[in-house]
């Protein structure tokens, strides 16, 4: 039977530093397909260090959609990739060809599969106003705000998300109903049939694998990286910069932590991050999860094995 036959989309996802950029190209490899990145960030140019981009290896032997695609002070946002990205998935199966969908954003993969609110809702005098508050009041203040309205939303993101929680504020405010009540009301029915495919590590291997990450971006020149973004004009304020990694060293930039703090609290919010990737997966229904630890040729030949009896 043919791609386009058996209409199957291949989603694998997992915590940050569990093996999935490799496991989707071993696997792209192996079926004849592209890779769609569900990575909020790597679509970011300018940004391959501190986001993991997969190596030029992978990237010139095996199409990758959402990569290198906005600059980095551009808008974006969940309900714009998922509209986008299961067009892309369609255009794939009509060649014939596996779309393999490779990311660690929940809410990227959820935009995919349910479909949200096109968040085209805009209030530039509300913005303006909760912006204002966020810097006089900090982020703790309003991400309460956000509980009260929008738990659900508020849970999915982190205290330090100001742009989100911003986001989140601003519809709720200028429609009156909240951001997650929107997406609810925006669900879409799927043209293919998604094959869902968790990975996962033990605890203490996922979390030396990320220390030994961050140690990585940091050889590599993380610091160089940001430092180019400032200069450029960026600032916490891009969306683009809501990252573990960049925030960080903008603080170390600034002279607002030492190298050394710099560094164990990119390791210590990535770790963290990791944990709620990984409570978010498991409320999705449907996942067959493997265990990244038994080696990528395993995992491989699993997900083959499930993807040819669908």
């Amino acid at each position: 039977m043919s791609a386009k036959e058996k209409n199957t989309a291949i989603f694998i996802f997992g915590p940050t530093g569990v093996g999935k950029t490799s496991a989707g190209f071993r696997l792209a490899k192996e079926l004849k397909g592209e890779i769609i990145s569900a990575d909020s960030r790597q679509m970011y140019r300018e940004m391959s260090i501190g986001t993991d981009k997969p190596p030029e290896e992978y990237l010139s032997s095996v199409k990758h959609h959402f990569i290198d695609t906005l600059d980095p002070g551009a808008d974006y946002n969940s309900g714009k990739f998922g509209k986008e990205a299961r067009r892309i998935i369609e255009n794939v199966l009509n060649r014939d060809l596996v779309p393999i969908i490779v990311g660690g954003s929940g809410l990227y993969l959820k935009a995919i599969l349910e479909g949200f609110f096109e968040e085209s809702v805009k209030d530039n005098r509300i913005r303006a106003g909760l912006k204002s508050r966020i810097e006089n009041e900090g982020n703790e203040r309003l991400y309460k705000e956000l509980l009260d309205v929008d738990r659900k939303f508020a849970e999915k993101i982190s205290l330090n998300d100001s742009q989100r929680i911003i986001r989140g504020l601003e519809v709720y405010h200028a429609t009156g109903k909240p951001l997650t009540k929107q997406w609810e009301e925006n669900n879409i029915t799927l043209t293919f049939t998604p094959l869902l495919i968790g990975l996962i590590r033990p605890r203490e291997i996922l979390y030396d694998n990320i220390n030994k990450r961050v140690d990585k971006m940091i050889n590599l020149g993380l610091i160089d990286e940001v430092k180019k973004l400032k200069d450029a004009g960026l600032s916490l304020e891009n969306n683009s910069m809501q990252t573990y990694g960049y925030q960080e060293v903008f603080q170390y930039l600034e002279d607002e932590i030492g190298y050394e703090d710099m560094i164990e609290l990119i390791k210590k919010r990535t770790r963290n991050f990791a944990k709620r990737q990984l409570t978010w997966f498991k409320k999705m229904d449907g996942v067959i999860w493997l265990d990244a630890a038994k080696g990528i040729d395993e995992v491989v030949n699993s997900i083959l094995e499930k993807y040819n009896t669908v």
